[in-house]
């Protein structure tokens, strides 16, 4: 727990301050919280009691049985205390009309179109569960539409950004975990769960827990086993977690007062975002390099239904998207086929 709120702190200064100064603020609170254990807060539920936050409680609760991830239902605990603050009514009380002046309001202060259909989509897991349980008698949310967005095509790494991305790596952690995303296609959340023993290293492959609770198999290539074996072989530990956090930066005493552990998700995106911009290329991120396994793949004649099976995404249509074709290649088709 104390890992992860360091982390929380991390990501909520990066870009506010110098990185420099975030290293010396996260070792700061590191030391002056080495003598204490942090916990999470909890609220029980009083099944007979129908106000609002117990009838939210009930819907978490409700959620996290269906087997969403811990990082979902935090969205979604965000996104239903804005709401219901902004408008200031009791749930059962909240109509239609609530609903569309508030995505109007979130518009109006240039909440982006993906932003706006991700409150929309909450709000209506919501209300259509209020509904189903009996707490409300009518959906509110029936006749909203979903926002149209623009489709904008996300560019995957090309090969030259790949071999900057593994020359500036300096640590055998960041190369593997650089060949582990591309090599696998895995979300940043299921790298990060990932233990020693989940690894085959004699066929080269791991079973990881995707999205609805559901494993799937992904490959290991050559580069990819190779950097593994050799972070694994520098270790000295016996933590049972593939990836571990690291000190990097620290002072020999802060150092010594921590113990590792496993890498968050947080750790992995500051990461790959500063070595990015080691290597002039801007918006490196995990799902990036996911986009750029699916990529790849496609271009060299990888099935689609085979890729949709990599990536575990449950329709086809989603990895579609991967399949779309950039406008360099239209252009050297162009050139090729029209005279």
């Amino acid at each position: 727990m104390k890992e992860y709120v360091l982390t929380k702190i991390r990501d909520t200064l990066y870009g506010k301050i110098p990185n420099e100064e975030i290293s010396t603020v996260i070792d700061s609170v590191s030391f002056c919280l080495r003598n204490y254990d942090i916990m999470a807060k909890e609220t029980s539920v009083v099944v007979c009691d129908n106000s609002d936050s117990q009838i939210i409680s009930k819907f978490f609760i409700a959620k996290a049985v269906e087997g969403l991830c811990q990082s979902s239902l935090d969205y979604y605990r965000v996104i239903l205390r804005a709401f219901i603050l902004h408008v200031g009514k009791h749930i059962k009380e909240i109509v239609t009309d609530d609903v569309r002046v508030y995505l109007a309001y979130k518009k109006i202060n240039k909440c982006n179109d993906n932003t706006l259909n991700n409150i929309r989509r909450t709000l209506s897991s919501f209300f259509t569960w209020c509904t189903e349980e009996g707490v409300l008698d009518r959906n509110p949310m029936l006749r909203i539409k979903g926002v149209r967005q623009v489709k904008k095509l996300k560019k995957p790494l090309s090969e030259d950004d790949m071999e900057r991305l593994r020359s500036l790596a300096r640590t055998k952690r960041n190369k593997a975990i650089i060949e582990f995303l591309f090599s696998t296609g895995c979300r940043v959340s299921e790298m990060v769960n990932v233990n020693l023993g989940d690894v085959d290293w004699q066929n080269g492959q791991i079973d990881v827990l995707g999205k609805g609770r559901k494993y799937r198999t992904v490959y290991l290539s050559a580069r990819c086993k190779i950097a593994l074996q050799e972070y694994v072989d520098s270790r000295t530990d016996d933590l049972e977690a593939l990836f571990l956090s690291d000190y990097e930066g620290m002072c020999q005493q802060i150092k010594d007062m921590n113990k590792l552990s496993r890498i968050s998700k947080g750790a992995v995106e500051i990461m790959l975002r500063n070595l990015g911009k080691k290597a002039g290329i801007s918006n490196v991120h995990p799902h990036r390099l996911r986009r750029t396994a699916a990529t790849t793949a496609l271009k060299r004649g990888m099935p689609i239904e085979q890729v949709q099976k990599m990536l575990g995404h449950e329709s086809i249509e989603t990895t579609t998207i991967y399949a779309q074709s950039t406008n360099d290649e239209i252009k050297l088709s162009h050139e090729k086929y029209i005279i």
